[in-house]
C-alpha cells in the first residue's frame, strides 16, 4: 500500500507533463531527401577449384593459382586495390552415376576477393591480368565506397532538415501563424544497404586464357540513397 502511494505522485507528475505537452501548439512534418550516387569502386569474387587424389596435391595446386592470380595483379601496378582470401575448404570429391557414388580424391576451393576503386582504367587493367592468369568463375559487383557513403550521409540529412523546414513554413504561412522554433526532432538512420549491381560481359563465366581476348564492357548504374527526419515545430499562435 505504501509502494502505490509512494508511485500516486510520479504518475501524477508525469501525467501532468505529458497533458502539457499536448496543449502546445505544434506543426510536425515529416523531411526527405534522395540522391542519386554512382558506384565509385568494383568488388570481384574469383572462385578457384583444384581436383588431385591426395589432399595435398590439391592444396598445392589450389596455392599456386591463388599465387599467380596475386602477382599478375602486382604486375598491373593498380595502386589502392585489397587482395584477400577466404571460403577455403577441402572435401571429398565425391562422383554420382547412376544411383550410386564412389569417392575419386579431393577438390580444394576457396574465393578470392579484389577491392578496386573505379577510376583511371584500373578495374579494366585488373580483369585484363585475370583473363590472361588461369581458369577461373569470377564476378564482378559495383557499389558505393563506405567513404562516399558517409560523406553522402551528411548531405541527404542536410536535404532532409531543409525538406522539413521548407514543407513547415508553407503550413505557417497557409495557416497565417508565425515564429516556428523547433520543438523536437526524431531520427532513425535509413537502411540504404541495396543489393549491389553486376556488370560484365564476361562475369560468372569459366575464362578459357587460351582463347581470344576481348576487353570487357561495364556499365555503371547510379544507386538512389534516402533519408528523412522527422521535425515538430511550436508557433506563436498571433497572426503577421
Amino acid at each position: 500500500m505504501k509502494k502505490l502511494l509512494l508511485a500516486l505522485p510520479f504518475l501524477f507528475l508525469t501525467f501532468a507533463v505529458f497533458a502539457q505537452e499536448n496543449n502546445i501548439p505544434l506543426i510536425q512534418v515529416e523531411g526527405t531527401s534522395e540522391l542519386s550516387i554512382m558506384p565509385d569502386e568494383a568488388l570481384m569474387f574469383i572462385s578457384l577449384t583444384e581436383k588431385a587424389m591426395k589432399v595435398a596435391d590439391a592444396t598445392n595446386a589450389l596455392n599456386k593459382k591463388t599465387k599467380s592470380i596475386e602477382d599478375a595483379l602486382k604486375k598491373t601496378r593498380v595502386s589502392g586495390y585489397t587482395f584477400t582470401v577466404d571460403n577455403y575448404f577441402v572435401n571429398v570429391n565425391r562422383v554420382y552415376s547412376r544411383s550410386t557414388s564412389r569417392d575419386s580424391g579431393y577438390v580444394a576451393a576457396q574465393t578470392i576477393k579484389v577491392r578496386v576503386k573505379i577510376s583511371d582504367q584500373n578495374l579494366v587493367k585488373i580483369t585484363e591480368a585475370l583473363h590472361q592468369t588461369t581458369d577461373m568463375t569470377y564476378n564482378v559487383q559495383f557499389q558505393v565506397s563506405d567513404a562516399l557513403r558517409k560523406s553522402s550521409s551528411t548531405k541527404l540529412l542536410e536535404l532532409a532538415i531543409a525538406d522539413a523546414k521548407s514543407k513547415a513554413d508553407v503550413i505557417a504561412k497557409s495557416l497565417g501563424v508565425s515564429k516556428l522554433l523547433v520543438h523536437n526532432v526524431t531520427y532513425t538512420t535509413v537502411n540504404n544497404n541495396y543489393m549491389p549491381v553486376m556488370r560484365n560481359s564476361k562475369t560468372m563465366m569459366t575464362m578459357d586464357i587460351k582463347e581470344s581476348y576481348q576487353e570487357p564492357t561495364f556499365s555503371l548504374e547510379e544507386q538512389k540513397h534516402n533519408d528523412r527526419v522527422m521535425v515538430s515545430f511550436t508557433f506563436s499562435q498571433g497572426k503577421n
